[in-house]
């Protein structure tokens, strides 16, 4: 009797410890490893709309231009010629290989810029709002699209890399400064315009818009027009679930554009975590701007350039980085306005950006050392009940 029940005992211990066990798994394998695109996205939008400013949208064509130089250099290691990739291309020959097909100014040169980064990310944007020329990137008026690489090199330091366009016809919208949900379905839409080219080029790409329409659904016919406005009110459908909403601008020669965003209505107090889907567009320790690249003015001419290439898909990044020192700040003034609520995405902390053979590492870790334990459980309860029956 005394042998049974110590057998009944040690079962009940061992099932106990293996639901235990198997219960700590999916918290810890499925832990997600923070995304240095989505944290360099989100605090260079909000720093922008401290400033007044319209978000930057997620271009997955600038995103392959940015990955590809980003794994260049910290295959390479290189902190010299940061702008240069080790086949010799350029920061406009890259973004052109990705199929961006960016204003050109009269020159020839792309509306593009660039800046390169090689330290934490919370320490980056400070840096790059003290330095003059990636400053006029971050809170440039005329670029609206950003694409972000991020790569650690074999020493584990991370580089990152962020290049900023305007193309024709690409006018983003954002539905509460781009925020992923909402309980009020009365929303505000913040609206981009023309600035690389004020006049517009040709029969189809637009000028500076002077008036829109609002739609939850792709068809604008028989809607009216209204004046262009950097924010207008607008209300959602007041079922909960997800919402686009879609804009048409038209400027002084009828020449339109149209964009869409993304937003997800909940009921009032309902806890929601949404994924954002990116939505196409219709029809050096311390931080470097390319030189060859200045900010264009509004009032530059510009042509559109055909677009060419393939895009690059690019590789998920993992990041170990050492940090920079700051250099002396110079502000630009802007207009300021007061920013709506905006989703936030906590900046990637450092010690979490890991080379990717080591995140792998630390993933397997805790379930091995549950395949482990539970053999070890195993093993004494085989002994234990080997030993009763024996006594037996």
């Amino acid at each position: 009797m005394r042998n049974l029940s110590l057998k009944l005992i040690l079962m009940v211990c061992v099932v106990v410890g293996l639901a235990g066990a198997a219960s700590s798994i999916p918290l810890s394998v499925g832990a997600q490893q923070p995304d240095p695109t989505a944290s360099w996205l989100a605090v260079v939008n909000q720093a922008r709309l401290n400033e007044g400013l319209a978000p930057y949208s997620l271009s997955t064509l600038l995103t392959a231009a940015a990955q590809r130089h980003a794994n260049d250099l910290a295959q390479s290691a290189r902190v010299q010629d940061l702008h240069l990739g080790s086949d010799g291309s350029t920061p406009s020959q890259r973004i052109s290989e990705a199929g961006y097909a960016a204003w050109t100014r009269e020159g020839g040169e792309l509306v593009i810029g660039e800046n390169v980064w090689i330290g934490s990310i919370e320490e980056g944007i400070p840096v790059f709002l003290a330095d003059p020329l990636s400053r006029d990137n971050l809170l440039s008026t005329v670029y609206r699209e950003i694409g972000i690489g991020s790569a650690a090199g074999a020493d584990g330091r991370g580089y990152h890399v962020l290049v900023f366009g305007a193309r024709p016809n690409v006018l983003p919208i954002f539905i509460n400064d781009g925020a992923l949900s909402t309980d009020d379905p009365q929303v505000a839409i913040r609206l981009t315009n023309e600035e690389a080219r004020p006049r517009g080029e040709g029969a189809i790409f637009m000028g500076q818009a002077i008036e829109v329409r609002i739609s939850n659904e792709p068809n604008f016919e028989g809607l009216p027009w209204q004046s262009w406005s950097p924010l207008l009110p607008w209300t959602l459908p007041s079922v909960p679930g997800e919402y686009t909403v879609y804009v048409q601008f038209r400027d002084a020669g009828g020449r339109t554009a149209a964009s869409p965003d993304t937003i997800f209505l909940s009921a009032p107090g309902e806890q929601v975590i949404v994924t954002p889907t990116p939505w196409p567009s219709i029809p050096a320790p311390g931080p470097t701007t390319a030189p060859d690249l200045p900010t264009p003015e509004s009032g530059e001419a510009a042509t559109p350039t055909p677009q060419v290439g393939t895009p690059l898909v690019p590789l998920p990044p993992t990041l170990d980085v050492p940090t920079a020192p700051p250099i002396a700040a110079v502000g630009t003034p802007f207009p300021t306005w007061t920013p709506l609520p905006t989703a936030t995405v906590a900046p990637a902390e450092s010690s979490d950006l890991l080379p990717p053979w080591l995140a792998t590492l630390r993933e397997l870790a805790v379930p091995l050392l549950v395949a482990l334990q539970t053999v070890v459980i195993l093993l004494a309860l085989y002994l234990v009940l080997r030993r009763g029956s024996v006594d037996d």
